[in-house]
Protein backbone atom coordinates (compact mmCIF):
# COMPACT_ATOMS: atom_id res chain seq x y z
CA UNK A 1 0.00 0.00 0.00
CA UNK A 2 2.87 2.27 0.52
CA UNK A 3 4.54 2.20 -2.68
CA UNK A 4 1.13 2.08 -4.51
CA UNK A 5 0.96 5.55 -2.36
CA UNK A 6 3.78 6.55 -3.65
CA UNK A 7 2.70 5.59 -6.97
CA UNK A 8 -0.54 7.61 -6.95
CA UNK A 9 1.20 10.92 -5.27
CA UNK A 10 3.37 11.43 -8.35
CA UNK A 11 0.84 10.51 -10.71
CA UNK A 12 -1.30 13.24 -9.28
CA UNK A 13 1.24 15.35 -9.11
CA UNK A 14 2.61 15.22 -12.83
CA UNK A 15 -0.92 15.01 -14.18
CA UNK A 16 -1.56 18.71 -12.23
CA UNK A 17 2.07 19.89 -13.41
CA UNK A 18 1.32 19.05 -16.49
CA UNK A 19 -2.52 20.69 -17.17
CA UNK A 20 -0.92 23.57 -15.16
CA UNK A 21 1.70 23.90 -18.40
CA UNK A 22 -0.81 23.33 -20.94
CA UNK A 23 -3.09 25.80 -19.67
CA UNK A 24 -0.81 28.08 -19.27
CA UNK A 25 0.64 27.88 -22.77
CA UNK A 26 -2.83 27.84 -24.41
CA UNK A 27 -5.22 29.46 -22.02
CA UNK A 28 -3.52 31.78 -20.26
CA UNK A 29 -0.79 33.02 -23.01
CA UNK A 30 -3.13 33.49 -25.96
CA UNK A 31 -5.17 35.72 -23.97
CA UNK A 32 -2.49 37.51 -22.55
CA UNK A 33 -1.55 38.35 -25.91
CA UNK A 34 -4.79 39.31 -27.54
CA UNK A 35 -5.49 41.52 -24.21
CA UNK A 36 -6.57 45.20 -25.63
CA UNK A 37 -7.79 46.72 -22.97
CA UNK A 38 -3.86 48.26 -21.60
CA UNK A 39 -1.05 49.13 -24.62
CA UNK A 40 1.24 47.23 -26.29
CA UNK A 41 4.38 48.21 -23.62
CA UNK A 42 2.26 47.01 -20.48
CA UNK A 43 1.14 43.86 -22.67
CA UNK A 44 4.86 43.43 -23.31
CA UNK A 45 5.51 43.87 -19.66
CA UNK A 46 2.55 41.72 -18.08
CA UNK A 47 4.22 38.76 -20.41
CA UNK A 48 7.72 39.17 -19.36
CA UNK A 49 6.36 39.22 -15.76
CA UNK A 50 4.08 35.98 -16.73
CA UNK A 51 7.14 34.12 -17.85
CA UNK A 52 9.33 34.95 -15.59
CA UNK A 53 7.22 34.13 -12.47
CA UNK A 54 5.54 31.17 -14.00
CA UNK A 55 7.81 28.42 -12.42
CA UNK A 56 6.43 29.75 -9.07
CA UNK A 57 2.96 27.57 -10.14
CA UNK A 58 4.85 24.46 -10.53
CA UNK A 59 6.64 24.63 -7.44
CA UNK A 60 2.90 25.16 -5.63
CA UNK A 61 1.89 22.17 -6.33
CA UNK A 62 3.22 19.51 -4.66
CA UNK A 63 2.98 21.72 -1.82
CA UNK A 64 -0.82 22.21 -2.37
CA UNK A 65 -1.63 18.81 -3.16
CA UNK A 66 0.30 17.60 0.36
CA UNK A 67 -1.51 19.99 2.14
CA UNK A 68 -4.71 19.21 1.02
CA UNK A 69 -4.13 15.27 1.81
CA UNK A 70 -2.70 16.27 5.03
CA UNK A 71 -5.62 18.28 5.79
CA UNK A 72 -8.22 15.49 4.82
CA UNK A 73 -6.03 13.30 6.66
CA UNK A 74 -5.94 14.72 9.31
CA UNK A 75 -9.94 15.71 9.75
CA UNK A 76 -10.12 12.00 9.20
CA UNK A 77 -7.27 10.64 11.77
CA UNK A 78 -8.74 12.95 14.82
CA UNK A 79 -12.72 12.42 14.22
CA UNK A 80 -12.23 8.61 14.12
CA UNK A 81 -11.49 9.12 17.96
CA UNK A 82 -15.07 9.97 18.29
CA UNK A 83 -16.39 7.78 15.96
CA UNK A 84 -16.83 4.01 17.44
CA UNK A 85 -14.78 1.27 15.42
CA UNK A 86 -12.89 4.11 13.40
CA UNK A 87 -10.47 4.99 16.63
CA UNK A 88 -8.22 2.75 15.87
CA UNK A 89 -7.23 2.93 12.37
CA UNK A 90 -3.59 5.14 11.59
CA UNK A 91 -2.95 8.26 9.92
CA UNK A 92 -1.56 6.08 7.13
CA UNK A 93 -4.97 4.38 6.64
CA UNK A 94 -6.96 7.82 6.49
CA UNK A 95 -4.13 9.45 4.47
CA UNK A 96 -4.69 6.19 1.81
CA UNK A 97 -8.18 6.41 1.91
CA UNK A 98 -7.40 10.57 1.13
CA UNK A 99 -5.14 9.93 -1.54
CA UNK A 100 -7.51 7.21 -3.60
CA UNK A 101 -10.53 9.54 -3.47
CA UNK A 102 -8.31 12.93 -4.74
CA UNK A 103 -8.53 11.10 -8.07
CA UNK A 104 -11.93 12.54 -8.09
CA UNK A 105 -10.82 15.88 -8.10
CA UNK A 106 -7.32 15.45 -10.14
CA UNK A 107 -10.33 14.38 -13.38
CA UNK A 108 -12.31 17.47 -12.08
CA UNK A 109 -9.18 19.66 -13.61
CA UNK A 110 -8.80 17.65 -16.44
CA UNK A 111 -12.30 17.76 -17.08
CA UNK A 112 -12.03 21.71 -17.16
CA UNK A 113 -9.25 21.72 -18.74
CA UNK A 114 -10.57 19.80 -22.02
CA UNK A 115 -13.51 21.87 -22.12
CA UNK A 116 -11.80 24.88 -21.53
CA UNK A 117 -9.95 24.06 -24.70
CA UNK A 118 -12.37 22.73 -27.02
CA UNK A 119 -15.46 24.29 -26.59
CA UNK A 120 -13.94 27.48 -24.67
CA UNK A 121 -14.05 29.38 -21.42
CA UNK A 122 -17.88 30.96 -22.04
CA UNK A 123 -18.93 27.16 -22.27
CA UNK A 124 -16.67 26.24 -18.88
CA UNK A 125 -17.38 28.64 -17.11
CA UNK A 126 -21.58 27.36 -17.80
CA UNK A 127 -20.62 23.91 -17.18
CA UNK A 128 -18.97 24.76 -13.90
CA UNK A 129 -22.28 26.92 -12.88
CA UNK A 130 -24.98 24.55 -14.11
CA UNK A 131 -22.99 21.48 -11.94
CA UNK A 132 -23.27 23.48 -8.97
CA UNK A 133 -25.71 25.70 -6.72
CA UNK A 134 -24.68 28.74 -8.86
CA UNK A 135 -27.45 26.96 -11.46
CA UNK A 136 -29.68 28.54 -8.74
CA UNK A 137 -29.12 32.19 -9.35
CA UNK A 138 -25.35 33.13 -7.67
CA UNK A 139 -24.49 35.21 -10.50
CA UNK A 140 -26.55 37.98 -9.65
CA UNK A 141 -24.88 37.45 -6.08
CA UNK A 142 -21.95 39.49 -4.47
CA UNK A 143 -18.55 37.65 -5.04
CA UNK A 144 -18.04 36.20 -1.48
CA UNK A 145 -21.72 34.45 -1.74
CA UNK A 146 -20.76 33.08 -4.74
CA UNK A 147 -18.01 31.22 -3.55
CA UNK A 148 -19.90 28.59 -1.29
CA UNK A 149 -22.34 28.28 -4.08
CA UNK A 150 -19.56 27.20 -6.48
CA UNK A 151 -17.50 24.64 -3.80
CA UNK A 152 -20.75 22.94 -3.88
CA UNK A 153 -20.75 20.92 -6.63
CA UNK A 154 -21.48 17.43 -8.34
CA UNK A 155 -17.71 16.73 -8.35
CA UNK A 156 -17.68 17.77 -5.27
CA UNK A 157 -20.66 15.29 -4.00
CA UNK A 158 -19.23 12.48 -6.02
CA UNK A 159 -15.81 13.65 -3.74
CA UNK A 160 -17.63 12.72 -0.67
CA UNK A 161 -19.43 9.80 -1.86
CA UNK A 162 -16.18 7.77 -3.20
CA UNK A 163 -14.81 9.09 0.72
CA UNK A 164 -17.96 6.96 2.49
CA UNK A 165 -17.53 4.06 0.00
CA UNK A 166 -13.87 3.94 1.00
CA UNK A 167 -14.06 3.99 4.40
CA UNK A 168 -17.23 1.59 4.54
CA UNK A 169 -14.53 -0.91 3.17
CA UNK A 170 -11.85 -0.15 5.66
CA UNK A 171 -13.74 -0.21 9.12
CA UNK A 172 -16.62 -2.31 7.73
CA UNK A 173 -19.20 -0.38 8.48
CA UNK A 174 -22.60 0.89 6.95
CA UNK A 175 -22.54 3.66 4.28
CA UNK A 176 -24.95 5.89 6.14
CA UNK A 177 -22.50 6.10 9.03
CA UNK A 178 -19.45 6.34 6.90
CA UNK A 179 -21.16 9.23 4.99
CA UNK A 180 -22.14 10.77 8.45
CA UNK A 181 -18.57 10.80 9.47
CA UNK A 182 -17.29 12.27 6.06
CA UNK A 183 -19.86 14.89 6.92
CA UNK A 184 -18.73 15.30 10.44
CA UNK A 185 -14.89 15.22 10.02
CA UNK A 186 -13.96 16.72 6.46
CA UNK A 187 -17.45 18.63 6.31
CA UNK A 188 -16.27 20.39 9.38
CA UNK A 189 -13.00 21.42 7.93
CA UNK A 190 -14.59 22.32 4.76
CA UNK A 191 -17.02 24.71 5.86
CA UNK A 192 -14.24 26.77 7.94
CA UNK A 193 -12.29 26.54 4.59
CA UNK A 194 -14.99 28.06 2.84
CA UNK A 195 -15.65 30.70 5.75
CA UNK A 196 -12.11 31.52 5.64
CA UNK A 197 -12.03 32.25 1.84
CA UNK A 198 -14.87 34.29 2.58
CA UNK A 199 -13.73 36.02 5.16
CA UNK A 200 -10.70 37.06 2.98
CA UNK A 201 -12.66 37.99 0.17
CA UNK A 202 -14.71 40.60 2.19
CA UNK A 203 -11.55 41.96 3.40
CA UNK A 204 -9.39 42.25 0.85
CA UNK A 205 -12.83 44.00 -0.86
Amino acid sequence: MIHSDHFLFLLYLSVMILVTFLQQEYVFLPQLTTLDIVSEESRLQILETFQRSRWISFLAIPVLLFMRLFLVSLCFYVGGFFFSGMGEKKFKDWWHISLIAQSVMVVYGVTLFVFNISVGSDITSRLTRYTSLLCLGGDNMDSWIRLPLSSINLFEVFYWVVMSLLIVRLCKTKIGKAFQFVMSTYGVGYFFYIAFLMFLQLYLS
